[in-house]
C-alpha cells in the first residue's frame, strides 16, 4: 500500500511539472497592421438559426485574424453568444427611409486564444483564455427603407486561462458587412462558418460575414478578474 501511495504521489507531482508554464503575455498593445501595428486585422460571422437575425438573441460569432491567405493563425475568439435582443440607441431614419440604426448588442461567454509566435511571446505554446464582458455596436445604414450595408465597433475584455491576473482589452475600431443571407448571398469559402449557440458547431445555415479593421489587443498585468469555466476545448476541436 506505501509503494502504491508513493507511485500516486509522484505520478501527481510529474503531473504538476507537465503543466508548468514560461509565463504570461507580454503586455503591451498591439493593433493590427491596416493602423500601423503588427498583427492581422480579421474576418468573422455571426451565425444564427431559422427564425434569427444578426440583431436577435442567440447569435453567436466565429472570429479570426486574417493576413490576406490564412485565417487564425495569430488570434481568434469564438462561442460569444448574443444574450438578449439588441437595443436601438439611435435612429435617423427620415420618413422616406434614409438613415441609420445603431443597435447595442450584448454577448455572454466565448473564448479566444493568441499564438504563443505572437508580438506578446514568452515562452508558451498559446495563450487561450475567456470573456468576461463583450459589447458590440452596430450601425445599419438605410435607402429608402432598405438596409444597404452595416458598420459595427466592439468593446470587450477578457483574462488568460492560465494567468487569471492577466486581461485583455480587446477592441475592433471598424468591421464592415460583406454579405448576409438574408439578402440571400452565399458566404465564400474563405470566411469563418456560422456556429451553432452553446455547441460551438458549425452548423448553423443562416448568417451574415465580416472584415474587421482598426483591432487592437491591450494586455495589462496585475487586474482583477472573475473566475470562469474555460470552453476552449470547443474551440481546439473546431480548428483541429
Amino acid at each position: 500500500m506505501k509503494r502504491r501511495l508513493l507511485l500516486f504521489g509522484l505520478l501527481c507531482v510529474m503531473a504538476l511539472v507537465g503543466t508548468a508554464w514560461a509565463g504570461p503575455p507580454l503586455p503591451g498593445v498591439y493593433s493590427s497592421t491596416d493602423i500601423g501595428g503588427v498583427i492581422p486585422p480579421g474576418r468573422y460571422s455571426e451565425g444564427w438559426g431559422p427564425g434569427g437575425g444578426a440583431l436577435l438573441a442567440g447569435t453567436t460569432l466565429n472570429c479570426g485574424s486574417w493576413d490576406g491567405t490564412n485565417f487564425g493563425l495569430v488570434w481568434r475568439y469564438i462561442c460569444a453568444t448574443q444574450l438578449t435582443n439588441a437595443v436601438l440607441i439611435l435612429d435617423t431614419v427620415d420618413g422616406s427611409g434614409n438613415g441609420q440604426r445603431t443597435w447595442k448588442c450584448t454577448y455572454s461567454g466565448g473564448t479566444f486564444w493568441l499564438s504563443g509566435t505572437g508580438p506578446w511571446a514568452n515562452g508558451d505554446p498559446d495563450y487561450p483564455g475567456v470573456f468576461d464582458s463583450y459589447i458590440e455596436f452596430e450601425t445599419e445604414l438605410y435607402s429608402g427603407g432598405i438596409v444597404v450595408g452595416a458598420v459595427t465597433t466592439v468593446q470587450a475584455s477578457a483574462h488568460f486561462d492560465h494567468y487569471p491576473t492577466t486581461c485583455m482589452s480587446y477592441g475592433i475600431g471598424s468591421g464592415q458587412r460583406v454579405g448576409t443571407t438574408d439578402l440571400s448571398q452565399v458566404e465564400p469559402p474563405n470566411y469563418p462558418p456560422f456556429l451553432q449557440a452553446g455547441t460551438c458547431a458549425p452548423v448553423m445555415p443562416l448568417g451574415a460575414w465580416w472584415n474587421m479593421n482598426g483591432v487592437t489587443l491591450l494586455i495589462t498585468n496585475g487586474c482583477t478578474v472573475p473566475t470562469r469555466a474555460s470552453t476552449w476545448g470547443a474551440l481546439k476541436t473546431l480548428y483541429r
